[in-house]
């Protein structure tokens, strides 16, 4: 069952740069609006932070996570509402990883118990 866990470690690890990477690209842009700091607070920074705090609670990082993709999937609805295309396109590329990586932490733990 160690596959579950290292799994949703790489994903956090790997989405989480990818996401802090484009941020801080979008940042040398000009001063994000509100919004994108509080898609950048749940989205890359939530996602290492909680990635990090499952390695040692799994549970909590895991439900971290979950809460954390849904958030970022209403946001992202909420901005995205009149583009359905670019919607599942941002939703497979932000929330989804963040879903998965919870789920396996829950799982791992469940299977242990």
């Amino acid at each position: 069952m160690n596959w579950m866990r290292y799994t949703a470690l790489g994903i956090g690890i790997a989405f989480g740069l990818l996401f802090v990477t484009f941020a801080i690209g979008e940042g040398f842009k000009g001063i994000p609006s509100p919004q994108d700091c509080v898609l950048l607070l749940f989205g890359p920074i939530s996602l290492i932070a909680a990635t990090a705090v499952a390695w040692n609670h799994e549970r909590i990082g895991g439900w971290w996570l979950i809460i954390g993709g849904i958030i970022i999937g209403i946001l992202f609805t909420i901005r995205l509402i009149d583009k359905p295309v670019n919607l599942l396109w941002t939703f497979l590329a932000y929330p989804l990883p963040m879903l998965v990586a919870g789920a396996l932490w829950v799982l791992h733990v469940k299977k242990l118990a």
